[in-house]
């Protein structure tokens, strides 16, 4: 194997097989979701419109698949990379395979094909791969330096039945790249291969099933279940005209009748007729005898009858989703994280405090960098530096303003959900300086304030969330929760730059020491977003914490879990309660009984937890949903007084009044 290739070093174009690592692919090959999107949604209007029985899956390489494949591939300049984008089209009859090979050599430019080999004595699953050119549009939405990486600008299709893809995968992984399961056990290689041979026989058994029963349909005279039976298309619930049928049946006294030369006519002789047209028609009984008739038989009756019913449009409106009746209705916001903070720098590598214009300069472009990711691909005209900028297409909206000698920026932007109609999800961020954490339209005064000794500081509010419209089986369920999440932009800002919120924002477990109580007990007392949850352990009898207590709670794992949005604190039995002591509050002047967990929301209320209420929890920790279908997992003790805690915080977050975000009044933008 050579050594790892550089497209930065032209020696290496030398070698016979390129490497890459999956950092440099992912920094270099960047497909947009809308490239893949769009090839499936081609692919699938053309099946549909033929009406074939299929299903169509796609995927994007992720950088740790190229990366691998690079590794067992010999791939070199000469012999490129050619499923960046994959499609899988399942297909439930086995004669489709070659129809659909033919759609698709006429939708797109082919490269090649190649299909699976098969001996006379073995048996493998019958798949049919195809290489093509991306079209235009969709290669000029990937990022160019892809195309330096020894990736052709090409795409795959994967063709199969639906028999073979339900156990595909296991083959693929235990034989194909297992071979060495097999070398020395001959008898349960030929086990497997029967298996093979019953799901072949099977693909070829239910064609011919459908054939016999269109055959006896036929000798029955049902004119209709015969046209289903035997040409196997998704059919409309269009009933057979009256005057067909009896066309049909009087004709039956000739040898060469009209209902023997539709059951005569092979599947892709229809399928070529319904994909001649210009647009979809109605696939029923009636169309297809009119189709057949126009192209194979031309039968004055049929015409006349056909003409009078304009066939090609009658019962569109069952068919055809753009004629359905949606009623349009608000869409109702939720929010799904929100924060109001100050960017203290304290993550960043300075020797001294960082200023408040390299604070705002490393938030702004945190944030527009984050922006530009994301919405980049669909906006072309966005500039490459962090300034004002506002686009929008249907229901995709970027926003920025950016006023760098003030220090503001305030950014909107959204997108639809591509899994569930009728959702739109935002973000929004408010960055801006402040001595008193109160955004001004930045055309006030504030020097007095400054010569009172006050610091400015950058502050910054964000939002997280969806609207949609109010859905009847969502009610009593607790959305906000599930969807609990922080924007990337936020993370980094966090993580990179640090944030102070009544503390110091930290990801690591802290040890409440005696010169911090003063500091921990006026962050209590005082305003923060951030809910305070104390610790308190009971001593070992060595001078240590119980660390077996601690366990139950998982503290460090709680720690990183929660610390963007709640401070952890663990503590002595002395410091802890000495903590209490100060709070002033009476309910902790009764010597509370140690350990002890609390929890200090900002609102001024609190939470108290004993060992007991700990190790007697329980919680339905939610696992999975799927529709209406939630499967939970009841937990215990520790593990679920953890959940819980997580829980409460998150719901805590999501339901408190920090930052309403900018409230737009219209579509395109956000208050100057």
């Amino acid at each position: 194997m050579s050594r790892p290739y550089s497209i930065d070093d032209p020696e290496d174009m030398k070698t016979d097989q390129v490497l890459f690592t999956k950092e440099e692919l992912a920094e270099n090959v960047k497909v947009p979701p809308m490239v893949e999107q769009d090839l499936k949604r081609i692919i699938s209007d053309r099946m549909e419109q033929c009406g074939l029985y299929f299903r169509c899956f796609s995927r994007i390489k992720t950088a740790a698949s190229m990366e691998s494949k690079f590794e067992r591939k010999d791939y070199n300049q000469g012999h490129k990379l050619q499923d960046l984008i994959g499609v899988r089209i399942n297909l439930y009859f086995d004669d489709d395979i070659s129809i659909c090979q033919n759609i698709m050599a006429n939708t797109f430019d082919v490269v090649n094909w190649s299909t699976s080999k098969r001996e006379e004595d073995e048996f493998k699953p019958q798949k049919l791969n195809g290489v093509f050119r991306l079209p235009a549009y969709l290669k000029a939405e990937i990022s160019p330096q892809t195309w330096d990486m020894c990736i052709d600008d090409t795409f795959e299709i994967q063709i199969k039945t639906m028999f073979f893809e339900g156990w595909h995968e296991v083959e693929h992984d235990m034989r194909y790249k297992g071979e060495e399961l097999w070398s020395h056990y001959p008898g349960f290689s030929r086990y497997f291969n029967s298996i093979l041979a019953t799901l072949e026989l099977c693909d070829k058994s239910m064609v011919t099933l459908f054939e016999d029963l269109g055959h006896a349909l036929y000798k029955s005279g049902r004119w209709s279940d015969m046209v289903k039976s035997h040409f196997r298309l998704k059919l409309g619930a269009a009933q057979l005209y009256p005057e067909v049928e009896k066309i049909l049946n009087e004709d039956m006294v000739n040898t060469e009748n009209l209902a023997k030369k539709i059951f005569r006519t092979p599947r892709p002789v229809l399928i070529g007729q319904l994909l001649a047209k210009s647009r979809r028609i109605p696939i029923n009984v009636n169309t297809i005898i009119a189709l057949l008739n126009d192209s194979v038989f031309h039968d004055p009756r049929l015409e006349e009858v056909f003409s009078k019913r304009d066939v090609y449009n009658d019962g569109r409106e069952d068919t055809d989703a753009e004629s359905r009746h949606y009623e349009i209705r608000p869409l109702t916001r939720h929010t799904v994280f929100q924060m109001k903070t100050v960017v203290d720098g304290s993550r960043m590598r300075q020797e001294e405090k960082p200023s408040v214009q390299l604070l705002f300069e490393t938030c702004s472009n945190i944030i527009y960098s984050w922006i530009s990711q994301k919405y980049g691909s669909l906006f072309h005209g966005m500039p490459e530096k962090v300034s004002s900028f506002h686009a929008e297409v249907m229901a995709f909206n970027v926003t920025v303003l950016y006023n760098e000698e003030k220090h503001r920026l305030k950014a909107h932007v959204r997108h639809i959900d591509p899994e569930i109609g009728g959702r739109v999800w935002f973000a929004e961020a408010n960055l801006y300086e402040s001595y008193d954490g109160t955004p001004s339209s930045g055309d006030e005064e504030i020097g007095g304030k400054a010569e009172k000794g006050a610091r400015p500081q950058v502050w910054l509010e964000t939002v997280n969330g969806y609207a949609e419209p109010d859905r009847e089986e969502s009610a009593g369920t607790d959305a906000s929760s599930r969807f609990f999440s922080y924007p990337a932009f936020y993370k980094n800002i966090v993580d990179n730059v640090g944030i102070s919120n009544g503390l110091p924002c930290s990801g690591r477990r802290r040890i409440l020491r005696e010169d911090q109580i003063g500091e921990v007990a006026a962050a209590i007392k005082g305003e923060r977003q951030f809910p305070i949850v104390l610790i308190i352990s009971k001593d070992d009898g060595h001078g240590m914490m119980d660390e077996d207590w601690l366990m139950q709670l998982r503290v460090s794992d709680f720690t990183r879990t929660v610390w963007r949005y709640a401070h952890v604190l663990c503590s002595y039995e002395a410091q802890g309660r000495e903590l209490l002591r100060q709070i002033g509050d009476v309910r902790y002047n009764s010597e509370p009984q140690i350990p002890r967990l609390y929890i200090f929301w900002p609102d001024g209320s609190s939470d108290d937890y004993g060992a007991e209420d700990i190790e007697n929890s329980s919680f339905g920790r939610h696992l999975e949903a799927r529709g209406d279908a939630r499967t939970y997992d009841i937990v215990h003790g520790g593990q679920a007084f953890y959940h819980r805690i997580v829980t409460d915080l998150r719901d805590y977050n999501v339901s408190a009044s920090m930052w309403d975000g900018f409230r737009l009044d219209i579509q395109t933008g956000i208050p100057d």
